[in-house]
């Protein structure tokens, strides 16, 4: 996936090589990144590192010896009137994962047993907070209600909301979902993933900008503008966007590396439902 930063900077936001390893990058706004002045080797700006990354590595452990001999700076280095401060999950084919994050000018990675991340607060803020959520459990709570367990109740308590701690509960409790139930085909691994994936997707128009202090609003909607799956196995890469959720794919098994030139297709896809009106079955009327 590909993002416009104010209309000039151009950088991969997510992504998937053929190696199977796979990167995605989300707001940090609190992120320091270190100084090319202070820097002792070579200099790498923040919106190229999903490029470099992609490009250059093919597991988590290979990664992880080259990022110690660069060193990461924000672009607004360069171009003062950008603001990119993000951090980055990584995962492998073999299903190792690192969070990436900048703090108080140094780069911080941290070894992640499920590589779920959402936005601020850093990660490690994340990981203390879920001490406060330990009651929680994907197992009914056998207390009888209605005549039966109530189905769901070992979650109660979980949050909803759709700041990013909810929603790094909420992945932390869901991705265990896998450990519970194995998928029998490609189809039930991937239709799991998206069902789990929409438990943290933001619909348009549910979060707004309070107003400013004279009395303004902004009107600026955040949302979940895509969604993406990545069968680092099979080397597919799924998407499905706001409005849009048909399961679109790009077979990376498919593509010769070695001679493809670059190009790119638009995440917002025209088909977004299959009409299959035509299949159902005439009933005879005597």
């Amino acid at each position: 996936m590909q993002a416009n930063i104010d209309n000039a900077i151009h950088g991969l936001t997510d992504g998937m090589n053929e190696a199977g390893l796979s990167i995605g990058e989300l707001w940090l706004p609190c992120s320091e990144y270190p100084t090319s002045k202070s820097a002792i080797n070579p200099v790498l700006y923040n919106v190229n590192l999903i490029d470099w990354v992609l490009g250059n590595f093919d597991s988590v452990q290979s990664l992880k010896t080259g990022l110690t001999a660069i060193t990461i700076v924000n672009i607004n280095e360069r171009y003062s009137q950008a603001r990119v401060p993000t951090h980055f999950a990584v995962s492998d084919s073999d299903g190792n994962n690192i969070i990436i994050e900048f703090m108080n000018g140094a780069m911080q990675v941290y070894d992640s047993p499920n590589g779920v991340m959402t936005n601020a607060p850093p990660y490690n803020w994340q990981l203390d907070n879920l001490s406060t959520y330990v009651n929680l459990s994907l197992t009914n709570n056998p207390k009888q209600f209605w005549g039966q367990e109530l189905n769901g109740s070992g979650l109660l308590g979980m949050p909803g909301d759709y700041s990013a701690p909810s929603r790094f509960i909420r992945a932390w409790m869901l991705q265990q979902s896998t450990q519970n139930y194995t998928p029998q085909n490609t189809e039930e691994a991937v239709g799991l993933a998206a069902r789990i994936l929409q438990n943290f997707a933001t619909p348009m128009g549910s979060v707004m900008e309070a107003a400013t202090a004279t009395g303004s609003s902004t009107n600026n909607l955040d949302r979940t503008q895509w969604g993406v799956i990545r069968d680092q196995k099979e080397r597919i890469y799924y998407f499905f966007t706001q409005f849009n959720n048909n399961l679109f794919s790009v077979d990376l098994n498919k593509i010769d590396f070695g001679t493809v030139k670059v190009s790119a297709i638009p995440a917002i896809q025209p088909v977004w439902h299959n009409d299959i009106t035509d299949t159902l079955k005439p009933h005879r009327s005597d």
